[in-house]
């Protein structure tokens, strides 16, 4: 029998001494799933998260995994791209006010929106869900900045009594993190983000977060991917 050594333990790879070939492969519900019960973790005294994953280490572990094989990541990277397509792209017409056209061309010159796009579109391949930040002016009845935040350093808080996710941490949660080091941001309903908005920028708050998720049967904190 041949040296079975070198074998990856994700992928094909042929089987020395035979004309055959392996695959191996991991059970997404044992890399996804957690039969332990989470509960939340305090960051402060007010702020606390659900950790994803029992050791709040799963994003990166499926990070690992994927580029640990080369098959899988190239893949990931092609998901994306056709997710991506030809981009992000607008169009103005003889009705638009040629002080709509200039904002509007001001707005994509002020924010990177290839890169923001593209990095959505790895998060929705990589963890189903993809988390922007929207930036209101002063007055609060204008978006100037949009902003990605890197799924696998978002946590959210724990859900409210209406089942409602108020806030996303943002941090390095590959390391142990102080509460200075965390960014809190109040996150917009899912269910109903403009009437949330609305009522948000009356209390004088111009950051939040927006959650777009890939729906999914299993309803967690974390989305799990297809």
């Amino acid at each position: 029998m041949g040296d079975f050594n070198y074998l990856h333990i994700t992928g094909v790879n042929d089987l020395p001494g035979y004309h055959a070939a392996a695959a191996f492969t991991t059970k997404s519900s044992e890399v996804f799933k957690e039969a332990e019960e989470i509960s939340p973790r305090h960051v402060s005294d007010k702020v606390s998260y659900m950790p994803w994953g029992a050791d709040d280490q799963m994003p990166y572990d499926i990070i690992n995994l994927i580029e640990s094989d080369e098959t899988l990541s190239t893949c990931q990277m092609f998901n994306a791209e056709v997710c991506y397509g030809s981009g992000l792209a607008y169009q103005t017409d003889e009705m638009c006010k040629q002080k709509v056209v200039n904002e509007v061309e001001e707005f994509f010159l002020d924010n990177d929106m290839a890169s923001f796009f593209l990095g959505v579109c790895q998060d929705f391949k990589h963890f189903g869900f993809a988390v922007s930040v929207i930036i209101l002016n002063e007055q609060g009845n204008k978006v100037v900045r949009v902003l990605r935040k890197e799924a696998c350093y978002v946590r959210f808080a724990p859900a409210n009594k209406e089942g409602v996710i108020p806030q996303v941490l943002y941090a390095n949660w590959r390391n142990s993190v102080r509460a200075e080091q965390v960014e809190v941001i109040p996150l917009l309903n899912p269910q109903s983000p403009w009437t949330d908005l609305q009522a948000q920028v009356k209390k004088g708050k111009r950051k939040f977060a927006v959650v777009s998720r890939v729906p999914t049967p299993d309803s967690t904190y974390y989305p799990i991917p297809y």
